[in-house]
């Protein structure tokens, strides 16, 4: 753990920072990353465990609410931060309305007041609400140190299981990100997060897209679930379906020794 205090001691981040004698803005390691072997028990996680219920409930009552989700299509149709879905435009609402914006800062590990297996029924639930990933469009996100190195926080993984229990599997294959499918994909941005993130040792959260039948009155037969940290072990390239080079990464389950 020291070891890893020392690789994030210098974190670009939204929370509260401290001043280095240089002027460079720097946060304290302490709290920055925590093993997801450690027993969350303090007053704090419960704390926010229960913010966290709280805003998802309400976030999902308001979604239940046909009057309000018809207002939030109109603004999407009409062009009003029409890049954001209508889901997280009302998460966005929660957290307006609530006053509560849970783990707002960009971190390595796992959250305060999540739990594996935890699942959401929109990707704006875990986005604004939960803070287990903080990039609204693309599958990787992640965090730049003040040397200019970045890191993964986090991905989502979209494919489709036929169910919960397959998200327990202790690896996955991970397809890199590109701007173009028709040209090749480069090491830039989230997929360097990633190689970076091997290179390091460092952990990266997994949310999983699931099949779940019972969504289908919300007009949708998936949920996202929390599957834990994954050590990113392996990248290389390939030829995807329309014959470019695309990256993939092969991430397995962290276990004590790992980190």
């Amino acid at each position: 753990m020291a070891a890893l205090c020392q690789k994030l001691g210098n974190v670009k981040s939204s929370s509260k920072l401290n001043r280095a004698k240089d002027g460079k803005r720097v946060i304290p390691c302490k709290g920055l990353f925590r093993d997801d072997k450690e027993k969350p028990l303090t007053a704090k996680w419960y704390e926010t465990r229960r913010n966290i219920k709280k805003a998802l409930s309400f976030n999902r009552e308001l979604l239940d609410k046909k009057k309000t989700v018809n207002k939030l299509w109109q603004e999407h149709e009409n062009g009003r931060n029409s890049g954001l879905k209508v889901h997280i435009r009302a998460a966005k609402v929660v957290v307006r309305t609530m006053g509560k914006w849970v783990n707002t800062s960009k971190q390595i590990g796992p959250i305060s007041g999540t739990k594996i297996v935890d699942h959401f029924y929109w990707r704006g639930e875990y986005l604004s609400i939960v803070g287990l990933q903080h990039e609204f469009q693309r599958g990787i996100d992640y965090m730049k140190l003040i040397n200019g190195k970045i890191l993964a926080t986090s991905i989502v993984d979209s494919g489709r299981y036929d169910n919960v229990d397959e998200i327990c599997s202790d690896k996955l294959v991970y397809c890199g990100e590109g701007d173009n499918p028709n040209k090749d994909q480069k090491l830039v941005r989230g997929n360097l997060a990633l190689k970076n993130n091997m290179d390091d040792k460092m952990p990266v959260r997994v949310i999983r897209k699931v099949n779940d039948d019972g969504s289908g009155d919300r007009g949708c037969n998936y949920k996202f679930v929390y599957d834990g940290l994954f050590c990113v072990t392996e990248y290389w390239k390939e030829k995807g379906k329309f014959g470019k080079e695309i990256y993939k990464f092969l991430l397995r389950k962290c276990e004590e020794g790992d980190m």
